[in-house]
C-alpha cells in the first residue's frame, strides 16, 4: 500500500458532536452514557429483576448473587449501573418494573438468543448516544442535533463509510479518528474522556450484534506516527457474492496476494463481514481451478502472543481451510 498518515501534526482538528451533558438532560437523559459490556448479563439482570418482589438494589443484589453465583460477588454498585443502563433503554421504569416484555424466550445464565439479539439491536439503533456515534460514520462533520432527528438504520448501514481510529499518546482510550488513511485534510478527535470510554462500549455492542465489524490494520498498512496501531471500524453490508477472480484482477497487479490485504481492500469496497469474507474466500479457492493459495502456521501468525483477544486480533485476517490459515491467495496463469 502507499504510506499513509506520515505527517498529521498540521491536520485540521475537529471535535466530534455529541450532545452536551445539559443538551442530552433537557432531550433525553442526563448522565446518559452507558458502561455496559455484557449483553449476556444486561439481559440477565432485568430477567432476574423481575424475579424480586421489593425492587430495592440490594434485594436484586441478593438475588443475582444466588441465581447466578459469580467467583466473585456482585456488588450493589455493579447491579445498579446495569438496572440505570435498563431505565435508560426503556427496558424498565425508575421504580426498576417491567416495561412491556423483554427477553421472554431467553434463560438466566444461557447465551443470547435470536430474540434477545433483535431486542439488543433496536436499543442499539434506538438509544441516542449509540445512534451519535452511528451518526460518525455518516458524517462526522454534521452537527448531533440534525444527526440525531434525521439518520435512520438505513442511514447508518448503506449510506455510512470506515472510520480509522487509534488512541494518542495522550490519552488509555481511542481519541483521534480519521475517515481515510490515505489523503487526509481533518483529524477529528474526542475530548471527554467518558465518550472515550463509550466508544469501546459502542464497538463491543456493535460487534457482538454482527451490526459494526472492526480490525486491526497492522498487517495491511504502516502504523501511524508515534508507532500507534491503527484500526478500522464499519457498519456491514449483507453480503452478496461477487467475482472474486475478477476483483484481484481490477485491484492487484501481482498473482500473489497477501490474504489480510485482499480482506482490507474487499471491506473498503462493499463493507462485508470478515468472517463471511473469509468463508467466501475458501469456497471460491477451493471451487476455482484458476484459484490456489499458500498456508501459514497459527505459531507464526501469533508470535507468542498468549492472550486470547491477542491471537483472535492476529489471525482475524485469515481465512482457514483443513485447519490451516491462508496468507496468500495466487491467481494461476
Amino acid at each position: 500500500m502507499n504510506k499513509t498518515l506520515n505527517n498529521i501534526s498540521n491536520l485540521t482538528v475537529k471535535i466530534l458532536p455529541t450532545l452536551s451533558d445539559y443538551e442530552a438532560g433537557k432531550k433525553y437523559h442526563k448522565w446518559s452514557f452507558v458502561n455496559i459490556y455484557s449483553l449476556k448479563n444486561l439481559k440477565d439482570i432485568y430477567l432476574i429483576s423481575g424475579m424480586v418482589e421489593k425492587k430495592e438494589v440490594r434485594h436484586i443484589t441478593n438475588k443475582v448473587n444466588d441465581v447466578i453465583k459469580p467467583k466473585v460477588k456482585w456488588e450493589e454498585r455493579k447491579v445498579l449501573e446495569y438496572l440505570n443502563a435498563l431505565v435508560k433503554f426503556g427496558l424498565i421504569d425508575a421504580d426498576y418494573n417491567f416495561i412491556g416484555e423483554h427477553f421472554a424466550s431467553s434463560i438466566i445464565n444461557d447465551e443470547l438468543t435470536n430474540d434477545d439479539i433483535n431486542t439488543l439491536t433496536n436499543i442499539f439503533f434506538g438509544y441516542f448516544r449509540f445512534k451519535e456515534l452511528s451518526c460518525w460514520f455518516v458524517s462526522p462533520d454534521n452537527d448531533s442535533n440534525y444527526n440525531l432527528e434525521h439518520l435512520s438504520k438505513t442511514d447508518y448501514i448503506y449510506n455510512s463509510n470506515p472510520l480509522f481510529f487509534y488512541i494518542s499518546e495522550r490519552n488509555r482510550f481511542t481519541d483521534t479518528f480519521f475517515t481515510d488513511i490515505a489523503s487526509n485534510s481533518t483529524k477529528y478527535i474526542i475530548e471527554s474522556d467518558t465518550v472515550m470510554r463509550f466508544w469501546d462500549v459502542f464497538l463491543k455492542w456493535g460487534v457482538t450484534l454482527n451490526i459494526l465489524d472492526k480490525f486491526n490494520l497492522s498487517k495491511v498498512t504502516e502504523k501511524p506516527p508515534l508507532n500507534k496501531e491503527i484500526s478500522m471500524a464499519y457498519f456491514i453490508i449483507p453480503f452478496e457474492k461477487f467475482d472474486l477472480i475478477e476483483f484481484v484482477k481490477e485491484n492487484f497487479e501481482s498473482r500473489h496476494i497477501w490474504i489480510p490485504e485482499l480482506i482490507f481492500k474487499i471491506v473498503k469496497r462493499y463493507r462485508y463481514s470478515v468472517t463471511e469474507i473469509k468463508a467466501f474466500i475458501s469456497s471460491e479457492v477451493l471451487s476455482s481451478n484458476k484459484l490456489t493459495y499458500e498456508r501459514t502456521s497459527e505459531i507464526f501468525l501469533i508470535k507468542g502472543k498468549t492472550n486470547k483477544k491477542n491471537i483472535e486480533s492476529a489471525t482475524y485476517l485469515f481465512p482457514k481451510i483443513n485447519d490451516s490459515y491462508i496468507s496468500n491467495l495466487i491467481l494461476r496463469k
